[in-house]
C-alpha cells in the first residue's frame, strides 16, 4: 500500500486457487474492509492477476490507517481474511506548474513550476514518459532533457512532485502532462563577434563559433549598404566560422546567420563594415 497525492492505494494479488486447490474460476468481488467496516466493494479481476485500487485520504491526520481484504465468489462465498496493510497518511505537495515541453538540438526540452500547494514538500520530481513508462527519472531540479529522440513523434510526458520521508518518496497530487511532437522548430542563436582581415587577395570573416548540438553551419551575406541589399556570398552553407571572400572591398558590409540540420535559420547577426 502506497499513498499517492491524496489517495491510499492497495495493491494485492487475487487467490489463484480454491482452499481444495482447483482454479478459482467464479471470483466476483473484492471487499476491502478498514476498522472493521467496509471502505469500498470492486469487481474482481481474473484469479492470480494483481489489482488496485485507490481510496481517498480525506483530510490528512497522523492517524494511521489499517486496510485488509475478503474476496467473494458469484455464489457468495467468502475467502479468509487477507494480511492487513498500514499505513500513516501525511500532507503532500500539489500540482507542478506551467509545465512546458520543446524539441531542439536533438532531445525534448522540459521545464516547470513548483506546486503552488506546499512547495515546501516538494523534495524531488518524478519525470515519466508514456511509452516507456518503467524508465520514470527522479530528479530534484525543475527542468529535465530526454535524449531518447525520435524525430517526427509525439511524446507525452507526466510530471509530479515528491516529498521524501526517510528512504521513502511519497508522490504529490498529480501527474501534470503535456505532449510535444519531436520537430524542432527552434532556430540556433544568432551569430556574434564579426571581424574582418583584409589582404591583396581579399578578406577573410570570421565570427564566434556557435554551440548548439544540432547546427549545420553558417551563411555568409554581403552588401555596399548597412540596412538593405544583403546578398549572400555563396551557395553553400559554411561549416566552420571563417569565410574567404575574393570579392572584397573596403566599405563593404557583411552579417552571418546560423542554420541548424532541421533547416532553421537565425536572424542576421549585426552588419559589420570592412576598412
Amino acid at each position: 500500500m502506497a499513498q499517492s497525492g491524496y489517495n491510499l492505494v492497495l495493491t494485492w494479488t487475487n487467490p489463484p486457487r480454491y482452499i481444495d486447490g482447483s482454479a478459482a474460476t467464479n471470483l466476483s468481488r473484492v471487499q476491502i474492509r478498514s476498522n472493521w467496516t467496509s471502505a469500498a466493494t470492486v469487481e474482481a479481476a481474473a484469479a492470480g492477476r494483481p489489482q488496485s485500487y485507490s481510496i481517498p485520504v480525506g483530510p490528512v491526520n497522523t492517524s494511521e490507517r489499517t486496510f485488509w481484504l475478503v474476496v467473494e465468489t458469484t455464489q457468495g462465498k467468502l475467502s479468509e481474511v487477507s494480511n492487513k496493510a498500514s499505513i500513516t497518511p501525511v500532507e503532500v505537495p500539489g500540482r507542478v506548474g506551467r509545465l512546458t515541453a520543446m524539441a531542439d538540438q536533438r532531445r525534448i526540452f522540459l521545464q516547470w513550476d513548483k506546486p503552488q500547494d506546499r512547495p515546501d514538500l516538494a523534495d524531488a520530481y518524478v519525470v515519466t514518459r508514456t511509452d516507456i513508462p518503467a524508465e520514470a527519472q527522479t530528479l530534484t531540479d525543475t527542468r529535465y532533457e530526454d535524449l531518447r529522440y525520435e524525430s517526427g513523434k509525439m511524446f507525452t510526458y507526466h510530471v509530479t512532485a515528491t516529498r521524501r520521508l526517510g528512504q521513502t518518496m511519497v508522490m504529490g497530487v498529480g501527474p501534470e502532462a503535456t505532449s510535444v511532437v519531436a520537430q524542432d522548430k527552434t532556430p540556433p542563436k544568432v551569430p556574434t563577434g564579426l571581424e574582418i582581415s583584409s589582404s591583396d587577395a581579399g578578406g577573410y570573416v570570421t565570427w564566434n563559433p556557435n554551440n548548439e548540438a544540432d547546427l549545420a553551419g553558417y551563411r555568409v551575406f554581403r552588401s555596399d549598404r548597412s540596412n538593405a541589399g544583403f546578398k549572400p556570398v555563396s551557395d553553400r552553407i559554411v561549416m566552420s566560422n571563417g569565410f574567404f571572400d575574393p570579392d572584397y572591398k573596403s566599405g563593404l558590409y557583411y552579417t552571418v546567420s546560423a542554420v541548424d540540420e532541421f533547416g532553421n535559420e537565425s536572424a542576421m547577426s549585426p552588419p559589420f563594415r570592412g576598412l
